[in-house]
């Protein structure tokens, strides 16, 4: 009984009840505020990228998300490289890799500078896509790097 008596008197003696009365206060404040100023905005996705747009956010093009989709398929085996290698290929951004940034998101393309520059140097010979066990247009991911979000 000691340790419910210490409990109870440390709740009320250290201001747990005006901070319990404080988190009340603001839900119910907040449930308020939602319920009163609900409103129809439109579209939230256009509010999405008209906040985010300046940032380089843009929806993706259906190319895009099928390479994402591809490219999310990518064991990372490094086959494609070797098949790029031995081709003679000399991209600036090895196939592999390539294909691992072309799993992220368009905003982490340009956190880490790809944009632009990765199949630029790609012949388009597509030897990494005949290697490649998961199937993956590598070139096609190559060349949607080389243009940069929305344009592949």
């Amino acid at each position: 009984m000691r340790g419910y008596r210490g409990i109870f008197h440390e709740f009320t003696h250290t201001g747990s009840w005006r901070a319990l009365a404080l988190q009340l206060r603001t839900g119910i404040v907040h449930v308020a505020r939602q319920l009163a100023g609900r409103r129809d905005d439109g579209d939230p996705l256009a509010r999405f990228f008209d906040n985010y747009g300046p940032d380089g956010v843009r929806p993706a093009s259906p190319v895009d998300r099928m390479l994402r989709l591809d490219a999310q398929a990518c064991l990372v085996c490094g086959l494609c490289s070797v098949a790029c290698a031995a081709a003679g290929g000399e991209p600036r951004l090895d196939p592999r890799d390539a294909v691992v940034a072309a799993s992220r998101l368009h905003i982490e393309w340009r956190r880490l500078g790809l944009e632009g520059t990765a199949g630029s140097a790609c012949a388009g010979c597509a030897a990494c896509d005949a290697a490649c066990p998961q199937g993956i247009p590598i070139h096609e991911v190559q060349e949607a790097l080389a243009a940069g979000p929305g344009k592949g």
